[in-house]
């Protein structure tokens, strides 16, 4: 899950994606479009890879 700082830019890149992508875009935008779409899902999957590694690292220090 994202966190409250990580949410805002994921929201913009998918609006980003969509204003690009709206009514009979250009091949271009379209491109551009599906690039900003693959960027913030890896953004989406690295950030909550990061969260659940540190709460892991949390958990485990709480129980030593």
């Amino acid at each position: 899950m994202l966190t409250p700082k990580q949410s805002p830019f994921a929201l913009i890149g998918m609006f980003l994606a969509c204003s690009l992508a709206e009514g009979e875009p250009e091949p271009g935008k379209l491109i551009i479009a599906f690039l900003a779409v693959i960027v913030t899902v890896l953004y989406v999957i690295v950030c909550n890879e990061v969260n659940q590694r540190r709460n892991e690292k949390r958990k485990s220090e709480l129980y030593r």
